[in-house]
């Protein structure tokens, strides 16, 4: 018996021929032969099978082939059964030995398996492109991707990982990288004059990736006000927008803060959510009506890409002015019936005058 790079105890080992491309499995404890795989691997992996430079993955029962022509197999450890296969296509079409990157396994851990690109004798300019891929080690669904970021070196070694941090060369720019989770900081601010109760305020601030990478004097450059933080799914077309200069993200979104707001007595107000747009800015309107000093708390919770990270600032409200006091309306009298009295008492009045002045003229 012997161990898997996991430490899992593996009871067969396997041998690929290049004249067919299947693997033939054998008892680690008898010799005796098991099994042959099924179908042949794709022709052009018969071009290292015997190079010594092939690398096979040994994890959770299984184990696992990629090489020349860019499609990774998954085999059954005990029966040879073909479980998934995985191409790593070539979308810019750069590659002379097929629709698929050279791909090799540099590790396999927590479930997951890594792959990049390498090249016995590549051709310059270097072929644009090449990907760094993570592959879910049960099923080949793919769970990261980037181009253009990590291409392997065939003769200096490839990337390794500790403590949940990649370290990895960069044969496009000869650089080293190391990939993980990063920290943010967030900034949070309110008004800075007292606001009156019922008068709506903007709590605006920031959400940053703060990593040592960011800290390059080139980065800072570029981003004088911090290199936004961006959602998982952006990541990949963030981080070569960032540090490789490619085109920037049209479809980039930012990361979810909470806010809360505290009162004097330690109540809690749940203020609400928003999401920071892809300059790392974001804002949301609130309405306070009762009087006070609030705690204002911005939370980023974190990600898979990054920790969280909080601030606090401080929003005074005052008393609503009262409304100014209203004189009560007078009521004005009805003269209807007075004026209608007077017009009838003049009429009876001059009836009366041309009365007496007929008798008198009689």
């Amino acid at each position: 018996m012997w161990l898997d790079g996991l430490g899992q105890r593996q009871s067969c080992w396997s041998y690929l021929t290049k004249e067919n491309r299947k693997y033939y499995g054998f008892s680690l404890a008898t010799g005796a032969y098991l099994w042959q795989t099924k179908n042949s691997e794709i022709y052009s992996d018969a071009w290292d099978a015997t190079s010594g430079q092939r690398v096979r993955g040994l994890a959770y029962g299984k184990f696992y082939s990629a090489s020349i022509g860019g499609i990774v197999y998954c085999y059954n450890d005990t029966t040879g059964e073909l479980l998934w296969t995985f191409n790593a296509t070539d979308t810019l079409h750069q590659n002379l030995y097929g629709n698929n990157w050279w791909t090799v396994i540099t590790f396999i851990t927590d479930g997951k398996i890594y792959l990049g690109n390498e090249d016995h004798s590549p051709i310059m300019p270097l072929w644009r492109g090449a990907p760094f891929l993570c592959l879910n080690a049960t099923t080949g669904d793919l769970i990261f991707r980037i181009d253009g970021a990590f291409r392997q070196s065939f003769w200096g070694g490839r990337a390794v990982i500790g403590d949940s941090i990649i370290a990895t060369q960069d044969t496009y720019n000869q650089q080293i990288y190391a990939i993980g989770k990063g920290p943010s900081s967030v900034t949070v601010t309110t008004p800075d004059v007292s606001t009156a109760a019922g008068t709506p305020v903007v709590i605006k601030g920031t959400v940053t990736d703060v990593s040592p990478g960011t800290q390059d004097d080139a980065l800072k450059l570029r981003f004088p006000n911090g290199v936004p933080a961006i959602s998982d799914d952006s990541q990949s077309d963030w981080m070569l927008y960032v540090y490789k200069q490619l085109v920037r993200p049209a479809n980039a979104t930012g990361v979810q803060v909470d806010l809360i707001a505290t009162d004097s007595s330690n109540n809690v107000v749940n203020i609400g959510s928003t999401t920071s747009d892809s300059y790392g800015n974001y804002g949301f309107t609130w309405k306070l009506t009762t009087a006070g000093t609030y705690k204002i708390t911005a939370a980023f919770k974190g990600s898979n890409s990054y920790y969280g990270a909080t601030s606090t600032t401080y929003l005074t409200v005052t008393e609503a002015p009262q409304p100014p006091a209203t004189q009560p309306q007078q009521e004005i009298p009805d003269y209807t019936w007075t004026i209608l009295g007077t017009g009838i008492a003049i009429i009876l009045a001059v009836a009366i005058v041309g009365v007496l002045l007929f008798r008198k003229k009689a």
